[in-house]
């Protein structure tokens, strides 16, 4: 626009010189080092503006080819940008889709250009792994590192991610270890740590890092505390294992007061005391629960403890006849306690009416336990067949889930 402007005041100027040397054309004489040029005045002014527009466009001929190499670089750069969008779009649109070797193609070259190719290679990773290429998935890692090494937190989280879904637990834990040293106050990289310790069943680095979380409020009061349940419980677990009373009763006293009244905690630390055969200890603890909560899991429990008075104890259970009077937990529990008071009828008619409302294979065992104690070792023998017979149709259908398993 400015071109055609600028030629058509020349033609305008030269008409209007034109015109005017109709009339008078005048003279024009130039001396320059003894030389002298002679000319109309007319034709000065046209040649001053045919050189000054020749000047011009020279101008602008050699600025256009000194701008070349930048205006070619910037038509390369848009071209990268459009091919980077239309490669990043199409790559992630297959990553929703599930479609992860078309994503993997796509994002894999749109790389090159992009001018964020971590986040290419990021997703490349995640179809990667999809596809079971952990090789090609740590690949593109890498890749991502070295082109942006200031976001090492934010790939060494995915890598973490990814090796937990792959199971590769001690290789998440070990890039979750190193992140936590690098970026300690990092709140990702605490909870994936929390997991991760939890997946190795590791409770003591979970107890250690649990206060460190809270105190980031990273998770609300009630995950922290299921957190500690799951921690503690998995601590009394791994010490039943060693078969050491001492051990045991330490690690109960280890967890923090408030907690020890928590039923999960009470129910595990009674299961694993059962296997040492001494358990009086937990009958006080399970008797002050259910005083304060009626509880299945801990009241079936209750029945297995002997405290130091048993004829209390089936007193305190028989209580929740009252309001629980057909629960066949309670009648098993209240036939179990029975026996432990050698009240054989008591015991056989509680356990009856359990087996009656729902028959459990722990029902029939003491109710044939009873039998025999009552001199009837024929019905004895039956009831330990039907018991029988329920634990291995339970146990070969993975639905039922013995109360008796700690006995």
């Amino acid at each position: 626009m400015r071109l055609l402007l600028l030629i058509i005041i020349s033609l305008l100027l030269a008409v209007a010189v034109g015109t005017y040397a109709e009339h008078d054309a005048g003279q024009m004489i130039i001396t320059i080092s003894g030389w002298t040029i002679q000319t109309s005045f007319s034709f000065f002014v046209i040649s001053i503006v045919v050189l000054f527009l020749l000047f011009y466009f020279l101008l602008r001929m050699i600025s256009r080819f000194w701008n070349m190499p930048g205006q070619l670089g910037s038509w390369k750069k848009g071209r990268h940008q459009r091919l980077s969008e239309k490669y990043l779009s199409r790559g992630l649109m297959a990553l929703v889709e599930g479609n992860w070797n078309k994503a993997e193609v796509s994002l894999t070259k749109g790389a090159p250009y992009s001018q964020a190719p971590l986040v290419n290679y990021l997703a490349a990773a995640r179809a990667a792994q999809q596809l079971g290429a952990v090789e090609r998935r740590d690949s593109y890692l890498m890749q991502a590192y070295k082109e942006d090494p200031d976001e090492e937190v934010a790939i060494g989280l995915v890598q973490a991610e990814l090796q937990i879904k792959q199971q590769q637990t001690e290789q998440a834990l070990a890039t979750l270890t190193h992140l936590h040293n690098q970026k300690p106050k990092q709140d990702q990289v605490k909870n994936m740590l929390l997991h991760t310790y939890a997946e190795l069943k590791d409770w003591d680095a979970m107890l250690k890092l649990l206060p460190k979380v809270q105190r980031a409020g990273i998770l609300p009061r009630e995950q922290i505390q299921a957190r500690q349940l799951e921690a503690y419980g998995g601590l009394l677990k791994q010490v039943g294992m060693d078969a050491d009373k001492e051990k045991l009763s330490n690690a109960w006293l280890n967890i923090p007061r408030k907690l020890r009244t928590e039923f999960h905690l009470i129910e595990v630390y009674t299961e694993e005391k059962l296997k040492l055969t001494d358990a009086s200890d937990c009958e006080p603890l399970i008797h002050k629960a259910l005083k304060k909560q009626w509880d299945i899991a801990l009241l079936g429990l209750y029945g297995l403890v002997e405290g130091k008075d048993i004829a209390r104890q089936l007193k305190f259970a028989e209580g929740f006849l009252s309001s629980h009077a057909r629960e066949p937990v309670l009648l098993l529990t209240l036939g179990r306690l029975s026996v432990k008071n050698k009240l054989w009828g008591k015991a056989r008619t509680y356990l009856e009416e359990s087996i009656e409302i729902n028959p459990l294979p722990e029902a029939y065992r003491t109710l044939a336990t009873v039998l025999e104690e009552l001199g009837e070792h024929g019905a004895a023998a039956v009831q330990y067949q039907k018991g029988l017979e329920l634990a291995t149709v339970g146990l070969s259908g993975g639905g039922v889930k013995l109360l008796g398993q700690a006995e």
